[in-house]
C-alpha cells in the first residue's frame, strides 16, 4: 500500500468518498501539467515575438507612408503654386493680347476706311456715281448701334467699292501716245470741225489690245467707219469700244477680265493709219477716256504709305474734281472732271471714229 495515496473526500451529511491514486500516476500528471504549462509559455513567447515583429514592420510602413504623404503634399502645393503662376501669366498675356488685338483691328479698320475714301474720291472725280444704300419697305432686323455695326458696314462698303472698280474701265488698253484726243477737232479727212467720241492711240499694226475692265463682249464684227470693232458691256453703266482692229481674239458672249487680250491693232474702217480708237460710254453717252486711262497705277496708289499719309490732307472740290493724286514713284496725275458728250453714241457712220 506504500505505492498508493488515499484521498478522502467528505460531503455534506457525513458522506465520504475515498480516491486511491498511485504515485506513478501522480508523477505523470504533474509532469504533463508542467510540460503543458511550458509549452503554453513557449507558444506565448513565440507568438508575442512574431506579433512584435509585425507591429514593428507596420510601424515602419506607417512611418514611410507618412513621409510619402508629406512629400506628396509638398508636391501638390508646388503644383498649386505653379498653376496659380500660370493662371496669372495667362491672364496677363490674355489682357495684352486683347489690347494688341483691339489696336490691330482699329488700325485695320482705319486703313480700310482710308482706302475706301480714296477709291470713292477717285471714282467721284471720274464721274462715277457712288450709290448709297437706303432703307426699303418690307425690311427689318435687330438694331445695332453704329459702333457695333461699323466693321460689317465697312466690309460691305469695301466689297461694293472693289466690285465697282472691277467693272469700271481703268488703265490703258495698250501703250502709246494719244494722237487724237476726245472732243472737238479737225476731221483728218475733211479738215472740218467735228466731234471725236474717243481717243486715238498710236501703235504698230498687230500690237495686242487688252480689256480695261471685266465685262461681256456684245459685238465683235466689222462696223462701218469703226472698222473691225470689239464692244464690251461693263458694269456700272459703262461700255468700252475698241475700233479699227486688225483681228479679234474674242467673240460675242465671251466673259472677259481686265488685262485680257481682246484683239490686235489694225487700220480697218475710216482710218488714216495703224492706231486704236478707244471709246468709253456711260449710260449710252461717250465720255472722255483720258482720266480713266491715267489710273493705271491705282493699285499702287492704294498700297502706297505715302499716299495714305497724304490722303487726309487732300481736298475734293465741290464740283467733284480730284485736285491731285500722286503715284508712289513720282508722276502727278491731274484728273479732270469727266466730260459727257451731249450727243448719243452711234455705232455706225461716225464721221470722227478714226
Amino acid at each position: 500500500m506504500n505505492d498508493h495515496i488515499h484521498i478522502n473526500i467528505t460531503w455534506a451529511k457525513e458522506k465520504a468518498k475515498t480516491i486511491l491514486l498511485s504515485r506513478k500516476k501522480i508523477k505523470i500528471g504533474v509532469a504533463a501539467a508542467v510540460g503543458l504549462v511550458c509549452a503554453c509559455i513557449i507558444i506565448a513567447i513565440v507568438v508575442s515575438t512574431r506579433l512584435l515583429e509585425e507591429n514593428n514592420n507596420l510601424n515602419a510602413q506607417v512611418a514611410a507612408m507618412n513621409l510619402k504623404l508629406i512629400e506628396t503634399t509638398q508636391e501638390s502645393q508646388n503644383y498649386a503654386d505653379r498653376v496659380d503662376d500660370l493662371l496669372t501669366q495667362n491672364s496677363s498675356q490674355t489682357a495684352t493680347f486683347d489690347s494688341e488685338k483691339e489696336v490691330l483691328v482699329n488700325q485695320t479698320l482705319a486703313e480700310f476706311n482710308e482706302r475706301n475714301q480714296l477709291i470713292e474720291n477717285i471714282m467721284k472725280s471720274l464721274g462715277v456715281k457712288i450709290q448709297k444704300h437706303t432703307p426699303t419697305a418690307n425690311s427689318g432686323g435687330p438694331y445695332l448701334p453704329t459702333s457695333q455695326s461699323l466693321p460689317a458696314d465697312l466690309l460691305l462698303r469695301t466689297d461694293k467699292n472693289l466690285n465697282m472698280l472691277l467693272y469700271t474701265p481703268l488703265g490703258r488698253p495698250l501703250a502709246g501716245a494719244i494722237s487724237s484726243p476726245f472732243g472737238n477737232r479737225d476731221d483728218p479727212f475733211t479738215g472740218e470741225n467735228a466731234f471725236h467720241t474717243g481717243v486715238d492711240i498710236k501703235a504698230r499694226r498687230g500690237e495686242p489690245i487688252k480689256a480695261t475692265a471685266t465685262g461681256t463682249v456684245v459685238e465683235a464684227s466689222y462696223n462701218g467707219d469703226y472698222g473691225h470693232l470689239v464692244e464690251i458691256k461693263n458694269g456700272n453703266g459703262f461700255t468700252s469700244r475698241f475700233a479699227h482692229l486688225q483681228s479679234y481674239k474674242v467673240k460675242v458672249g465671251d466673259k472677259v477680265k481686265r488685262g485680257q487680250l481682246i484683239g490686235l491693232v489694225g487700220n480697218s474702217g475710216r482710218s488714216t493709219g495703224a492706231h486704236l480708237h478707244y471709246e468709253l460710254c456711260l449710260n449710252g453717252k461717250p465720255i472722255n477716256p483720258a482720266p480713266f486711262m491715267q489710273t493705271t497705277n491705282l493699285s499702287k496708289i492704294l498700297a502706297s504709305e505715302e499716299i495714305q499719309a497724304r490722303t487726309p490732307k487732300k481736298k475734293i472740290a465741290s464740283s467733284g474734281k480730284l485736285k491731285q493724286v500722286t503715284t508712289p514713284k513720282t508722276s502727278k496725275m491731274n484728273v479732270k472732271k469727266l466730260t459727257v458728250a451731249s450727243v448719243k453714241t452711234k455705232k455706225k457712220a461716225s464721221p470722227s471714229a478714226n
